[in-house]
């Protein structure tokens, strides 16, 4: 890609990177630590603090002294699909530890009814099975109100259908590219009762969206995933994300780093190569004044969601193209056990100094496996295509929950943070665009990453599940399209 033509020869190019989620932080860190030392990088952030760890709290157990870091959204990887993540990982010298999980599958009874238990059983739900992660317990446990013959054919029953699931996954490949979920799960002949009860309920948790929403994703999402994280060990970051932002924000001067600016527009200019940014100073003013600022870059880095893309960036058709790129807003939550004997609350420890600690580092293979209950209400007569919802409640160990995409009404007596983010589904027709937009079919939507000096970045932007994974991939292309080496790529 070329240099903007107005930069004078061994000047720094001046770049600013807009979000500060782990697609900014990334790209970010690379272009600072680029060997030649040619970019000088500015962040931008509409938040008073960094995104990717801004959600996360420490808690602390009033009994037991104990403070605990807990992400917020849950953070876990997977061996293989998260290759690039947990490379970057090692690279910073982050640790991490293994983690079990028991996924406890149930249905809601009465739909709309609060309150929920520290345990697997839930006051509304009906629990009808229990997995072991990479089956660590062998045999899986036997929910409450099971006999022992009919938990024996549940067994069986899932045996055959998940052998027969991942045979296919390996050796039937989507027909296509337009190939959803839905179809591919009809082609392969899976029986509906373990698509209805068991699939949607898991994938629809990682996914963070609908039944409804994730069987028009592309088949090969599934496919991929399905493929990369077989028999692979879940892994999470010990203390919490915090560590991962600090590190990859070391060494850029604090006066680049500006929090609360709200950006409103993102407009190049053909004729000189740069690219003019437009925000608004949010910082707290004494006569409630608003302050906008205007600054040129050489080249800008958009790491934001593709609705927000779609308001700010001022480049013909590319408004129109991020639009029909469907994004919903999720909703996850801390919450407080439902034992009122214990007490929890949130404390500060924004610089990580403070006595927040992990509280499974002890660790690996023997520590106990935490429960991840996920609690499904099915709607219409036709599961397979109705809006059934899964929310997934999380037990750490130190007690409280971690709730994401709840069913039920509102908790305020036991929330302990809310937070809300945005995620960005997967369709036939928004894969084309993101495919088109980085450069890998021959689809015209008229703009191109990289063209006009701007770029976008973020966890949609590649072409899989919109997770971490993605968030990493598509800073390391952008680095790449920048000259930048990437110091945890395989060489292949």
């Amino acid at each position: 890609m070329p240099e903007s033509r107005s930069r004078d020869a061994g000047t720094p190019i001046r770049t600013a990177i807009i979000g500060t989620g782990l697609a900014g932080l990334t790209t970010a860190y690379l272009l600072h630590n680029d060997e030649r030392q040619r970019y000088h990088v500015t962040l931008l952030e509409q938040a008073d603090s960094l995104s990717f760890d801004s959600a996360s709290v420490a808690v602390k157990n009033h009994q037991t002294g104990v403070v605990e870091r807990v992400d917020l959204p849950m953070r876990a990887s997977a061996g293989g699909y998260y290759a690039n993540l947990n490379r970057m990982y090692r690279h910073l010298g982050i640790p991490m530890h293994p983690v079990r999980f028991l996924f406890v599958f149930a249905k809601t009874l009465r739909p709309n009814m609060n309150g929920i238990s520290t345990t697997p059983t839930q006051p509304n739900s009906k629990e009808y099975f229990v997995h072991a992660s990479n089956h660590h317990q062998l045999p899986p446990p036997r929910p409450s109100g099971y006999g022992i013959f009919r938990y024996l054919l549940e067994v069986l029953y899932l045996v055959i259908c998940q052998l027969w699931f991942t045979v296919a996954c390996f050796t039937i490949q989507p027909h296509s590219a337009r190939e959803t979920v839905a179809n591919y799960l009809n082609r392969i002949w899976l029986p509906r009762r373990y698509i209805t009860h068991y699939l949607l309920p898991l994938m629809s948790s990682v996914s963070t969206c609908t039944h409804a929403e994730f069987l028009v994703f592309p088949a090969g999402d599934l496919v991929g995933y399905v493929r990369l994280s077989y028999r692979q060990k879940h892994y999470t970051v010990c203390g919490g994300v915090r560590q991962v932002q600090a590190q990859l924000v070391r060494g850029i001067e604090k006066k680049t780093i500006r929090v609360r600016c709200r950006v409103l527009s993102v407009t190049p200019d053909s004729q000189t190569g740069r690219v003019t940014v437009r925000w608004q100073d949010v910082w707290e003013d004494s006569d409630d004044t608003i302050i906008l600022c205007e600054e040129v870059f050489d080249r800008v880095v958009l790491a934001m969601s593709p609705d927000v893309v779609a308001r700010i960036l001022k480049v013909p058709g590319v408004s129109e193209a991020m639009a029909i790129i469907p994004t919903v807003r999720v909703e996850s939550s801390v919450l407080a056990p439902a034992d009122v004997s214990a007490r929890y609350s949130i404390v500060e420890d924004r610089e990580g100094t403070g006595s927040a600690v992990c509280m499974h580092h002890s660790a690996s293979e023997s520590a106990p496996a935490q429960v991840i209950t996920l609690r499904t209400q099915f709607s219409g007569s036709q599961e397979f295509r109705g809006a059934s919802q899964t929310e997934a409640l999380h037990a750490m160990p130190s007690g409280v929950m971690v709730e994401t995409c709840p069913l039920d009404g509102t908790k305020d007596q036991r929330v302990l943070k809310r937070a809300e983010f945005t995620r960005t589904l997967r369709t036939i027709v928004s894969r084309t665009i993101v495919e088109a937009v980085i450069g890998r079919v021959d689809v015209n939507i008229g703009w191109v990453n990289g063209q006009d000096n701007v770029w976008l970045a973020g966890s949609w932007c590649w072409d899989g599940m919109v997770l971490l994974e993605g968030c990493v991939v598509s800073a390391m292309r952008v680095a790449e399209d920048f000259g930048v080496c990437i110091p945890w790529k395989v060489k292949k």
